[in-house]
């Protein structure tokens, strides 16, 4: 039988007496693509104030599901969806919480940016995109203007929207171009796609953001104007980078003094990146993709990204990939998020093998979850690509096949309950990508606002500090996804094409209403972190403290070797089952993510800031 889940402490809940019908499983499909299915149906309260929402900047790209009344679930079908009444947990005595708006990201400036923001009227999306722009400051490793990434937002009352704001490759970019910049180690100008971040903030703020542009910038560019004291782990990953940073003038004067990286507790300026911000405070996107900021960027990048590659830079909405898990609905991000795959995936083998039905953290549940991620990893290696590269049916069909059930079920080769099966057996491309292994330098944050309403977020430089190098006079640090794309599969270098990523910000909705906000930096180990923390919760019934605690696990495709963390390790007893089955263990052992996330039990909202990374959460008192 199912497991129930230990309640540790009092915990309202938001149940009916029955769950809502589950939506055929469905893909969130890309450019000019209607929508395949819509969203669960909230209470006819919020259900009346629904809006529909139309889709990106310049030309519509994408729509948001309408949202018809789904029939009720019958009992068998709750039985054959491992169903029980759902008890959430509250946060734990680490979690902040409140009723007002909460805010978890892994830099308390950014934090508590955001917080003003709340406190000032905004919604959150208005605290999102505060939060992004502090990041860019004081978070400089991942965090950024000149970087991308994925938000998913759920306005209170209105479908789940997805914002696509990852870089593209600049029309310069050619296969010798991009076999020397892999040589040179993605560093330097060939390694820099056109950055997305500030055209995806922007659209974000402009959809759905309730104060004005230059109230929701003020605290990031205080923070870069005036200064503010370097934490321990922005300094560690500066002390990290220096030795290429040193290289690079513009970077080396704003993260060095007298010849050595800034120290913890030194003051950071960057009057260059204040300037920039204001000058997208005045001005929008165009205060960033025309003017003096862009031309900056071209000069700095010598000939690899013009000033056309800017100026036609779109940030896209589309629709969130959906997926049923025990009855709940989760919400993910589409490609180019291949991290958004891998997660539908590992949850729908996870829920074909029925794998809560076994002893949380036993042998045996451990080596269903690394064979569903072995083969969730390769699918996502292979099969996303730029989704506005595809025709629209063939995006449908690619992404409805790793949310289908039948397929999943019988997904060759089959999960084998007694022994590992070899990635090799898994995919014979194996050796052709032992080399290729994802940055995990990346950075997520999550915010929930008094009315309700959430913004999941992730962002990235691809590898720390980028391609390490600053675009003279902007302060900005530069990204280097354009090595992001692959030799082999369907992420190939292409001018203009977005480049996939495993960043896939992540909610969970029961009843319509949201849950979970989660997301996690980690590369590869994206999927594995965001479905480990959400089934600590509902499989294991943790607080969300102890379920971002909690040892983490992840079996990438390749290398063939799971990885465990050194500092919260799994039992000897239990690494030696799994090696008897076949598993070999890594010797990689460090931290895994960074999972600042929110748990929400009726009006009562919690966020934890995962301690890997030391971040922050705050509630709005």
């Amino acid at each position: 039988m199912p497991r129930e889940p230990l309640v540790t402490e009092t915990a309202r809940v938001r149940r009916s007496s029955m769950l809502l019908a589950g939506l055929a499983l469905s893909a969130a499909l890309g450019a000019c693509t209607p929508p395949s299915a819509p969203e669960p149906s909230p209470p006819p309260s919020a259900s009346a104030r629904a809006a529909s929402v139309t889709s990106a900047r310049a030309a519509p790209r994408a729509s948001a599901p309408s949202q018809p009344q789904a029939p009720a679930r019958d009992a068998g079908a709750d039985a054959a969806e491992g169903v029980r009444a759902l008890v959430l947990p509250g946060g734990g005595p680490r979690a902040a919480h409140g009723k007002r708006g909460v805010i978890a990201s892994v830099e308390p400036h950014a934090t508590r940016a955001g917080l003003s923001i709340l406190e000032r009227g905004g919604n959150a999306v208005d605290a999102a995109v505060a939060v992004a722009y502090a990041l860019a400051v004081v978070h400089p490793s991942a965090g950024n203007l000149g970087g991308g990434g994925f938000m998913l937002v759920r306005m209170k009352g209105q479908p789940a929207v997805a914002v696509d704001f990852r870089e593209t490759a600049p029309r310069a970019l050619t296969r010798p171009v991009f076999d020397a910049m892999i040589a040179n180690h993605a560093v330097g100008a060939a390694a820099v796609g056109v950055p997305g971040s500030v055209a995806g903030l922007e659209l974000a703020r402009e959809r759905f953001g309730r104060l004005p542009r230059g109230e929701v910038l003020a605290p990031a560019i205080a923070l870069a104007r005036d200064g503010f004291p370097l934490g321990a782990r922005a300094a560690l990953t500066i002390r990290w980078a220096w030795p290429v940073l040193a290289r690079d003038p513009a970077a080396a004067a704003i993260f060095g003094a007298a010849g050595k990286p800034r120290a913890r507790g030194d003051r950071l300026r960057n009057p260059d990146l204040a300037r920039t911000l204001e000058r997208v405070a005045r001005a929008g996107r165009d205060g960033f993709y025309k003017g003096v900021t862009a031309k900056r960027l071209v000069d700095a990048l010598r000939g690899h990204l013009s000033l056309n590659d800017l100026l036609d830079y779109e940030a896209v909405l589309r629709e969130p990939l959906r997926v049923r898990y025990r009855g709940l609905d989760v919400l993910t991000m589409p490609p180019p998020s291949a991290g958004g795959v891998a997660i539908a995936e590992l949850l729908g083998l996870l829920d074909a093998h029925r794998a809560w039905e076994e002893e949380a953290g036993s042998a045996r549940e451990l080596h269903l979850f690394l064979e569903a991620s072995r083969r969730a990893q390769a699918d996502r290696r292979f099969t996303v690509v730029d989704p506005d590269a595809l025709p629209p049916a063939a995006l449908a069909a690619q992404l409805a096949r790793v949310t289908d059930s039948a397929w999943l079920a019988a997904r060759a080769p089959r999960i084998d309950p007694e022994r590992a099966t070899p990635s090799a057996e898994v995919d014979a491309r194996y050796h052709a990508v032992l080399a290729s292994l994802e940055s995990e330098h990346t950075t997520h944050f999550s915010v929930i606002d008094a009315d309700g309403s959430v913004v999941s977020c992730t962002t990235t430089l691809s590898a720390g500090f980028g391609a390490r190098m600053v675009a003279a006079g902007t302060g900005v640090v530069l990204n280097d996804s354009v090595a992001s794309f692959g030799t082999i599969g369907e992420n190939l270098p292409v001018a203009g094409r977005r480049t996939v990523s495993s960043m896939a910000p992540t909610l969970v909705l029961d009843h319509g209403e949201v849950i979970l906000v989660l997301g996690s930096p980690g590369g590869d180990t994206i999927p594995s972190t965001v479905v480990q923390v959400l089934r600590n919760i509902v499989d294991h019934g943790m607080t969300l403290d102890a379920a971002i605690d909690a040892p983490r696990v992840h079996q990438d495709f390749a290398p063939d070797a799971f990885r465990y963390e050194r500092a919260r390790p799994i039992s000897v007893a239990v690494r030696r089952e799994l090696e008897a089955m076949g598993h070999r263990v890594s010797k990689k052992t460090l931290p895994m993510g960074d999972a600042n996330d929110l748990l929400i039990v009726g009006d009562e909202a919690y966020g934890y800031a995962d301690p890997r990374e030391g971040g922050l959460a705050l509630a709005v008192k």
